[in-house]
């Protein structure tokens, strides 16, 4: 009878918790008496539907017009417009008023949760039906995971609200936190931070959604290498869980959701409304720029095409050093011409240009203009032709070309799409530490760009268990980020209009050819699921390490409905897309969702 009443209480306390007013109004067991269609789940005792697939619009079981409408919780919303091979191409940006549209790699119904009632009635009305479901915070993302056919949506953009906590305590923890609700990106926080005087591990990119994919998948930064991944500043997180309830997890209760949630992937575990954070007094940034090039700029000369990969090599011996000193390294080595799949721009001689902005978090210019000349110097030495960098400090993270994150987004909806793919590399220390395998790592990236014509982008940072501290170091991180000193992409090259799927076929066919030899020279290692192929091989592997077994037991218990299922989140590896015919091969979201054969 004791167990029974506090776990009784200890429900009512969770149920009562919450960030924000809108977490106030929730769904109540007196909502649902008379209406079995939004009744909660109980995780412990599953009704499990006995189907192969997810309720499909068409399906017999599909709810009628009459059930869409007594739900009543859906709203005539937007829905992102990202890269259209992810829905299949069904539904092209076009100026022909002929060209068709169809819903079809799209969700049939969304819902603008504003209040934590609206997620709950959501979900439970997407599971009692077996109806997919997919979460939508911003779309910001390259593998599909926030779209589906035929899917109930949950868009928790709108919920925007943040607090400044002076002191708050949790377990080892007592610092200054911050309160963040579901709907806020990184121009939202840039502005927080000017406001409160306090500096954040936050997407240096204006549209990203901070309690997305970001913190659930990682999160890197301008801060990384000194404060640890965005992942390793959660405290706590409110979320609605399969089972309709809504919950707090933190270093006390739910402790399984709270490993989970912080780096164990994005939209397979349940839908978060808020977090608190750790904050910090601000920290300056001393940064600077190099490029180098084998084509004369200015008054340089142009580099030679040896010189330009001798310097690539100087630079990585130097980002070891620079990372263990909290700094970050943001570069970029672009071809001319890029591949785009023509036969113009195959295996011919490309011209070369390096550039590289790096940063110090809480370093003097004084101390940061002695390593930066010191790595001047040696590039010199190498043969390259370059300036002397200007050292600069700031109040915070510095975008690449010298600008601070502007307060609003960058550009309304409705742009130019296109059909960009990439892949990711987590390359280890000893890739860029030990000169003989720094050398095959830089063979390896030679090949891609020189001969593959494919952009190759560097992020340089370390984050260590060290550096993720309390509570950040156990958790769902993958486990390549506390031993990688290069966080490198390899980008297909962006499409503007939209090719054969047999030509996007080939195309990535190529690129990944190009790809493989970065894992050859880094085995083991893995891939940051944010920035990364969804057709990555072992993607659990990859994108999990040696942590898949554990959260795939912990979404399993979670959630045995398999309600919430992103691509290539733990999970995902028991359900396939059938796709229509012709589109075998592209890992679009355009199809009924089964259980795989034998699953």
């Amino acid at each position: 009878m004791e167990q029974l009443l506090f776990i009784l209480i200890a429900f009512v306390s969770a149920a009562l918790s919450f960030n924000f007013p809108f977490e106030a109004t929730q769904l109540t067991d007196e909502d649902v008496q008379n209406n079995p269609s939004i009744d909660f789940g109980d995780a412990l005792n599953p009704e499990l539907p006995d189907a192969e697939c997810k309720t499909y619009p068409g399906d017999a079981d599909w709810p009628s017009e009459t059930q869409w409408q007594d739900f009543n919780a859906t709203m005539n919303d937007p829905v992102s417009i990202g890269p259209q091979w992810v829905e299949g191409n069904t539904c092209l940006p076009t100026n022909n008023p002929n060209d068709t549209c169809t819903l079809d790699g799209f969700p049939a119904y969304v819902v603008k949760a504003t209040t934590v009632k609206h997620i709950q009635l959501a979900v439970n009305f997407a599971r009692n039906a077996n109806i997919r479901l997919v979460i939508k915070n911003t779309g910001h993302d390259f593998l599909g995971r926030s779209t589906g056919g035929g899917a109930l949506s949950i868009w928790t953009h709108a919920l925007k609200d943040f607090s400044l906590i002076p002191t708050y305590t949790i377990g080892r923890y007592t610092g200054k936190a911050a309160r963040m609700s579901a709907g806020l990106q990184g121009f939202d926080l840039t502005t927080y931070q000017s406001q409160y005087g306090i500096s954040m591990v936050a997407p240096g990119c204006p549209t990203v959604g901070v309690l997305g994919a970001f913190i659930a998948s990682g999160g890197h930064s301008a801060y990384t290498s000194y404060l640890g991944l965005a992942a390793d500043q959660v405290l706590s997180i409110q979320v609605v869980t399969a089972d309709g309830r809504f919950v707090t997890a933190d270093p006390d209760q739910n402790t399984d959701l709270f490993y989970a949630m912080r780096g164990g992937g994005a939209g397979t575990y349940g839908v978060v409304t808020s977090a608190i954070v750790k904050v910090y007094d601000p920290i300056p940034i001393a940064s600077a720029s190099i490029s180098f090039s084998t084509t004369p700029r200015g008054a340089l000369n142009a580099t030679s095409p040896a010189a330009f990969w001798r310097g690539i090599r100087t630079y990585f011996a130097f980002v070891p050093g620079m990372v263990d000193d909290g700094g970050q390294g943001y570069n970029f080595i672009r071809p001319a011409p890029v591949f785009n799949g023509t036969a113009a721009t195959v295996n011919i001689p490309r011209n070369l240009t390096f550039t590289t902005s790096i940063s110090y978090p809480a370093m003097s210019a004084a101390d940061a203009t002695t390593r930066m000349n010191a790595l001047v110097t040696n590039l010199r030495a190498a043969g390259v032709d370059l300036n002397t960098p200007l050292i600069t400090v700031s109040g915070g993270p510095r975008l690449p070309n010298g600008t601070t994150p502007p307060p609003s987004p960058p550009s309304p909806p409705g742009g130019p799409v296109e059909q960009q793919r990439m892949a990711t590399r987590l390359f280890p220390r000893e890739n860029l530490a030990d000169p003989a395998l720094r050398d095959k790592t830089t063979g390896a990236i030679e090949a891609f760009v020189g001969e593959g014509g494919y952009v190759f982008h560097g992020i340089n940072y370390a984050p260590t268990s060290e550096r993720a501290g309390w509570p950040g170091r156990d958790s769902g991180v993958n486990p390549a980020f506390r031993r990688t000193v290069m966080h490198g992409q390899g980008w297909e090259g962006a499409e503007s209009t939209t090719p054969p799927v047999g030509d996007m076929v080939v195309n990535h066919a190529r690129f990944r050819r190009y790809f493989r030899g970065f894992v050859e020279v880094s085995p083991g290692a893995g891939s940051y699921i944010n920035e990364a192929d969804v057709g990555e091989p072992e993607w659990q592997q990859a994108f999990y390490g040696d942590k898949y077994e554990r959260l795939v037991g912990i979404k399993r218990a979670r959630d045995p409905w398999s309600l919430f299922l992103a691509a290539v989140s733990p999970g995902w590896d028991e359900w396939e897309v059938r796709k229509p015919e012709g589109y075998e091969e592209l890992p679009t979201q355009n199809g009924r969702l089964c259980r795989v054969d034998g699953v």
